[in-house]
C-alpha cells in the first residue's frame, strides 16, 4: 500500500473521530438544558407561522432590588403584512386578561399572570402586525379614548435574591379570519423570548 493510501486513511480517520467528539458535545450540551428552557422551547414552537415576541426590560436592565417591579415592553412583529393582528388595549376584553409570565430560580418554575382580575365589557382595538414592531403597551390617544394604556408592563419579583430567568405567554394575536372587534375569546398562543435577570 502506498503512503499516499496510508496517509488519506489517516486523515478520513482523523475525521471521523472529530466528527463523533462534536457530536457527543453537541448531544451533551444538549441534554444539559434545563425543564424551563425545554418548556420554553415547545412554547416558542407553539407560535404562529411569521410571528416573533421579543421582551425586554426598562434601559435593558439585568439586575434588580428583592421584590422591585420589573418594567418591560413586548414587541411584536409578523413577517407576513395581513395576516395578523393584536389585541392592543390593556385589560378591557377577554384577550389581554390572559397574559401569564413563566419564571425559573433555575429549581422551581412558578406563573404569575399579568393581566387584569376582571375583564370591561365590549371595548377592543386591534392593530395589523408587520416587520415594524408594535410596541404593547400601546400608546393611545387620550382625545379617542377616555383611559390610557400603562406607559410599561410590570412585573413583582421575587424577595429572594438570585439569578432568574423570565419570558411571557399571551393569547392576544389573531388570525385574518378573526374579528377585529372582538372583545370575547382568545387569539393564539404567542411566546416571546426569555429575559435572564438577578436579583440582589
Amino acid at each position: 500500500m502506498s503512503n499516499q493510501c496510508v496517509e488519506f486513511r489517516g486523515q478520513i480517520g482523523r475525521s471521523c473521530a472529530l466528527l463523533a467528539v462534536i457530536l457527543i458535545a453537541c448531544f451533551l450540551v444538549g441534554c444539559r438544558r434545563s425543564d424551563f428552557e425545554r418548556q420554553h422551547e415547545r412554547a416558542v414552537a407553539q407560535n404562529p407561522i411569521g410571528v416573533e415576541l421579543v421582551i425586554k426590560t426598562r434601559d435593558d436592565r439585568t439586575q434588580f432590588a428583592p421584590s422591585e417591579l420589573m418594567e418591560f415592553e413586548e414587541l411584536y412583529t409578523s413577517k407576513y403584512s395581513g395576516q395578523w393582528h393584536i389585541e392592543v388595549l390593556e385589560g378591557w376584553n377577554e384577550a389581554t386578561a390572559l397574559d401569564i409570565a413563566h419564571i425559573t430560580d433555575g429549581s422551581t418554575t412558578w406563573d404569575q399572570p399579568r393581566g387584569s382580575l376582571g375583564v370591561v365589557c365590549c371595548n377592543s382595538r386591534h392593530v395589523w402586525l408587520t416587520l415594524d414592531p408594535v410596541r404593547i403597551p400601546y400608546k393611545l390617544s387620550r382625545n379617542r379614548f377616555q383611559y390610557a394604556n400603562p406607559e410599561w408592563h410590570t412585573l413583582n419579583l421575587p424577595s429572594k435574591p438570585g439569578k432568574y430567568e423570565v419570558y411571557v405567554t399571551t393569547q392576544r394575536v389573531f388570525g385574518r379570519d378573526q374579528s377585529t372587534t372582538t372583545y370575547e375569546g382568545k387569539g393564539a398562543s404567542v411566546s416571546s423570548n426569555i429575559v435572564t435577570l438577578e436579583v440582589k
